[in-house]
């Protein structure tokens, strides 16, 4: 596994999946190694839930701490090159062109996972500098395998020029079954965290212009009127924060809107919650809309993205339109006030994420796809 990034330091869900995606490897009888960046205090080598992780030296700080990362992860891959046959990149950013440098030098399976689409994506990021080019140069022509979660995201790598033979569509995965919660735990969470009495709408994710947290904000100063007792909490951290707690301030909505901030344990919130949200401008699978649907939370979304296919165009949770204020004020309240609407759609979605999302099927599928090009090497 290759990633810029790894846990225990602040990551996202492109690296949070490989971390999810190691651990069920190595519990089903794979070696994995997962190559990261060396985070200050972290050790260089590290074994956890089965798996090795290798933190090749990485000092200084912008493109050096990258040049510096790239080589000396190419060094360590060097040296380790009779351990592994399968290089696997999350992101088509760095770590995937190392994979495809040394897949290519070695003659090693190399796969790079795609973690987004649309002006936020790998390939349209990549398409807007010419060291971005010349990564798409190279993924083009020497991986043997790029996974896109979307429709979307196999459209922009099919224009990218990648082979639509090389293309292949794979879900991100969740242990489903450890997230439902028995109604006297949703009640206990209630009380933990000052929430009893209220219709807790819940959203967990980076604070960040592209989540439109603002259009939510703005529908929940609406839908207050009609629902006294709504409730938004916001799990999370990020650039738009102080810009969105400005904005509760001047609604005059402190009352109806908390902040959370970065939670270890978000397990918690999803007990306390009746809904979930995510008004994002665009998503590719959102890890935390799949866990949000295994809790049994019914979900209200964007028809964007990967959003579209978790939730099958409005299916198994409610789509609302893109930073409609008050479309999303109607669906608040329709939600908040309506308790088999949400126990039907509640239900729903933790189906759907059993038969869909559950890592048992996901993480086979991925043995599948490794198989496969383990018996191309074998040839």
């Amino acid at each position: 596994m290759l990633v810029n990034e790894f846990p225990p330091l602040p990551v996202g869900g492109a690296e949070t999946q490989a971390e999810r995606l190691s651990t069920y490897l190595a519990h089903h009888g794979w070696n994995v190694w997962v190559v990261t960046r060396r985070g200050d205090g972290l050790p260089e080598n590290e074994e956890r839930n089965g798996f090795q992780i290798v933190r090749p030296l990485t000092t200084g700080s912008g493109k050096i701490r990258t040049i510096t990362f790239m080589f000396f992860a190419m060094m360590t891959l060097f040296r380790m090159r009779n351990q592994y046959q399968i290089l696997h990149a999350h992101l088509a950013f760095g770590p995937a062109f190392i994979g495809v440098l040394i897949g290519r030098l070695l003659g090693k399976k190399v796969i790079v996972k795609l973690g987004g689409s649309n002006a936020i994506g790998d390939i349209q990021v990549s398409m807007s500098t010419w060291r971005g080019r010349l990564r798409l140069w190279a993924i083009r022509r020497w991986a043997h395998k790029v996974i896109a979660l979307t429709d979307v995201m196999r459209d922009e790598a099919l224009q990218a020029g990648v082979p639509a033979e090389r293309v292949r569509i794979m879900n991100n995965g969740i242990d489903g079954a450890s997230y439902l919660s028995s109604q006297k735990e949703r009640e206990d969470a209630k009380h933990s965290l000052n929430l009893v009495d209220k219709s807790v709408a819940l959203f967990i994710g980076r604070l960040d212009p592209v989540k439109s947290l603002s259009t939510t904000i703005d529908a929940i100063h609406i839908a207050k009127d009609k629902h006294p007792s709504i409730h938004f909490v916001i799990v999370g951290d990020g650039p738009e924060r102080e810009k969105l707690e400005a904005q509760v301030q001047n609604l005059d909505v402190q009352a109806n809107i908390s902040f959370a901030g970065n939670q270890k344990n978000v397990r918690p919130y999803l007990q306390a919650a009746d809904m979930f949200l995510l008004p994002s401008i665009t998503e590719g699978i959102s890890n935390a809309l799949l866990e949000a649907m295994a809790s049994g939370l019914p979900c209200l979304a964007t028809p964007v993205g990967g959003n579209n296919e978790v939730l099958e165009h409005g299916k198994y949770g409610l789509m609302v339109p893109v930073a409609n204020v008050s479309e999303w004020a109607d669906a608040l309240v329709r939600m908040a006030t309506t308790e088999s609407l949400r126990k039907e759609l509640g239900t729903k979605a933790h189906e759907r994420v059993l038969s869909m999302y559950d890592f048992n099927v996901v993480g086979s599928q991925y043995e599948k796809l490794y198989s496969e090009l383990m018996s191309e090497v074998s040839r």
